[in-house]
C-alpha cells in the first residue's frame, strides 16, 4: 500500500521579498562598517573640519588649531578616541548584519524562530542606526543608516505577513 504524495508547498513571493529587504539591510550594514574601517582617523579629521559638526560639538577652527599647537599627540589621542567609538559601532553593525543574514537564510522556510531572530535583531539594528543618523557621522554613514532603517522595517513587516505563516504551517504539516 503506497501513501499518496502531498503536493509541494509553494513558497509565497512575500518570503522572497522579505529576504531581499533583509539582504539590503545586511549589505548596507557591512558597507557602513567598511567605510568606517577604511576611513580611519582621516575620516574623523574630515568630520571635524565640517562647520556643522564643529558647532554641534562646540568646537571651532580656532580651538582645533590651538589643540594642534599645544601638541599633535593630544589631538591625535582625541581623534583616536572618536575613531574608537565609531569603530565599536561599526563592529556592532557587522555582528547585527551577520545575525540578520543567518536569520534571513533560515527564515526562507518561514521558520518561526528565524523570523523572531530577524525581528529582534532588526529592532536592535534600527536603534543603532537611529543613533548613527542623529549623531556625528559622514553623509555616507547617515545614508546607509537610513537605508538600513527603511529596509529592516520593511523586512520585519514582510516576514510576519499571513502568507508566510500559512507557508510555515504547510511546510510543518508536510514534515
Amino acid at each position: 500500500m503506497s501513501t499518496p504524495m502531498l503536493p509541494a508547498v509553494r513558497r509565497p513571493a512575500t518570503v522572497l521579498a522579505a529576504l531581499i529587504a533583509t539582504l539590503v539591510s545586511v549589505v548596507a550594514g557591512v558597507a557602513t562598517a567598511l567605510s568606517v574601517y577604511a576611513g580611519g582617523t582621516d575620516m574623523v579629521k574630515s568630520l571635524l573640519s565640517d562647520p556643522d559638526v564643529q558647532s554641534r560639538l562646540g568646537l571651532s577652527d580656532d580651538l582645533l588649531n590651538a589643540a594642534k599647537e599645544l601638541g599633535g599627540d593630544l589631538l591625535q589621542q582625541a581623534l583616536d578616541e572618536v575613531y574608537g567609538t565609531l569603530s565599536i559601532r561599526a563592529t556592532f553593525a557587522l555582528v547585527v548584519a551577520v545575525l540578520l543574514l543567518v536569520g534571513g537564510v533560515f527564515a526562507l522556510n518561514a521558520a518561526r524562530w528565524a523570523r523572531i531572530l530577524v525581528t529582534v535583531v532588526g529592532v536592535v539594528a534600527i536603534g543603532l542606526q537611529l543613533r548613527v543618523v542623529t549623531d556625528v557621522a559622514t553623509s555616507s554613514m547617515k545614508l546607509f543608516g537610513l537605508l538600513i532603517i527603511a529596509s529592516t522595517l520593511v523586512a520585519i513587516v514582510l516576514w510576519w505577513l499571513p502568507a508566510n505563516g500559512r507557508y510555515a504551517k504547510a511546510r510543518k504539516a508536510q514534515a
